[in-house]
């Protein structure tokens, strides 16, 4: 499974439902997961969007107006076996979900839907095409996303000003070794002298973000992560 949801922050996703209040409760949710989100009404508009945009996963209930999920399914898999799609359904009919495996799909949801039952199935539905490598632990609840350049910490952004993702960055690149006060120095204010002190006043202000200290300080010398970042 993916390890964490933040995994989803440069990827878009594909929503196909004609139920208006299922339409706005699950896309302004979606939205908190992906970058993009296109969410249409019927399944000829969400095949044009397939072919038009770049897709990432699709979700799209079976019975809809034009084409129904399953027509969508299979008309997208005699061109791409890769993407994801899952399928949100009423129907619990043997002979449908037998079809629905029968075009590989990665997962279904059956309504209502919960709201943990649908980050579940697109955390396994998408674990086939994210990869970890884009994401660096620092710790076990705080992840930096190489892609997106943020911090999150329980799967929540955390805010960073510049030089705090600044000196956060320059601490994971060196995260072997101690980053000494006239390294941070140069590379933060390379055209400044600064104090010791405005340099302890930033790690306060990163150290202030967190629930758990992440960076450790060597007397005398600098700073570093204080737990091993395992790449």
């Amino acid at each position: 499974m993916i390890n964490n949801i933040l995994l989803l922050k440069d990827k878009s996703v594909l929503f196909a439902e004609d139920d208006e209040i299922i339409k706005k409760n699950i896309t302004d949710v979606l939205k908190m997961l992906f970058k993009e989100v296109y969410t249409v009404t019927n399944r000829q508009k969400a095949y044009e969007l397939y072919e038009e945009e770049s897709i990432d996963l699709v979700i799209t209930d079976i019975k809809m107006p034009l084409m129904d999920g399953l027509d969508l399914t299979e008309k997208i898999r005699k061109k791409d076996y890769d993407i994801p799609i899952i399928l949100l359904t009423n129907f619990t009919q043997q002979e449908i979900l037998m079809q629905a495996v029968n075009l590989s799909i990665d997962g279904y949801i059956t309504k209502p839907i919960e709201l943990e039952d649908l980050i579940s199935t697109i955390q396994k539905s998408m674990k086939r095409v994210v990869k970890n490598k884009g994401v660096i632990p620092l710790s076990k609840n705080i992840f930096y996303s190489i892609t997106t350049q943020e911090v999150y910490q329980n799967n929540k952004l955390i805010q960073l000003g510049f030089k705090e993702l600044q000196l956060l960055k320059l601490l994971i690149k060196n995260y072997k070794k101690t980053v000494t006060k006239d390294e941070i120095s140069s590379v933060l204010w390379p055209l400044e002298s600064v104090s010791d002190s405005s340099i302890k006043n930033l790690i306060l202000r990163i150290r202030k973000k967190f629930d758990e200290d992440i960076i450790t300080s060597v007397r005398g010398v600098g700073y570093r992560l204080q737990l091993e970042i395992t790449k």
